[in-house]
């Protein structure tokens, strides 16, 4: 698969998450890549991790995750 490919499947996972009002709650780095904990208290799976590889898909979390805490760069 393609890495482009491979960022677009990550990416529309996290977006979905978001839109069902899921918020990272906590990330945890390996060389294996990222693990990115999804919580909303309001559905029946209220916690979900997402295993993050791509690069690219690493920085779209990290953009969220400065918004997601109103940081203003």
């Amino acid at each position: 698969m393609s890495t482009f490919k491979e960022f677009l499947i990550e990416r529309n996972q996290i977006d979905s998450l978001i839109k069902k009002g899921y918020k990272i709650k906590n990330v945890r780095e390996t060389l294996d890549g990222a693990y990115v904990d999804f919580e909303n208290q309001e559905e029946e799976e209220n916690f979900i991790t997402l295993h993050i590889m791509n690069a690219d898909t690493r920085k779209y979390f990290g953009s969220l995750i400065i918004k997601q805490f109103g940081i203003r760069l």
